[in-house]
């Protein structure tokens, strides 16, 4: 999750303070088609919006908001940055905290990669069960089964 400052504009362009995003980007592992991971923003620890979708399009990467079908077999967005700016920025930050969670989903695989090596080795360096006695033991329980019937 990551923390993000855009400035809030008012209708003279003047800079009247800053809105704080939160934004917390799941990448999918191995995507199928053009969505690469899914993103929520909670804006001003007030207001969230889930279902934003980092896509690739034509032109790179760029955050889709939730959309919704309009009856007429189009979509259109649910919650939308009611500013170019506005929309700017929101794209950014989704788009910086998508890059930073593809470098930890890249650790954490190369992590568990050398985690499955070390056991693989460990396993290959211990010695080998003795499979005699559990051949001994499994004939016994057979004859014993046999005695029984």
């Amino acid at each position: 999750m990551g923390s993000y400052s855009l400035n809030k504009v008012d209708a003279t362009g003047e800079v009247t303070g800053n809105v704080d995003l939160e934004v917390k980007v799941y990448p999918i592992g191995e995507p199928k088609g053009n969505i690469k991971a899914f993103a929520s923003v909670t804006i001003d620890g007030i207001f969230a919006i889930s279902g934003i979708s980092v896509i690739e399009g034509q032109n790179g990467l760029f955050a889709s908001m939730p959309q919704t079908r309009d009856g007429k077999r189009g979509f259109r967005d649910v919650a939308f940055p009611v500013t170019s700016e506005g929309r700017k920025g929101l794209n950014e930050a989704v788009l910086a905290e998508y890059a930073i969670s593809l470098v930890d989903l890249e650790v954490k695989q190369e992590s568990t990669l050398a985690k499955i090596k070390e056991q693989r080795e460990a396993a290959a360096s211990r010695p080998a069960p003795d499979r005699s006695a559990i051949k001994e033991t499994s004939k016994s329980a057979k004859n014993k089964n046999e005695a029984t019937l």
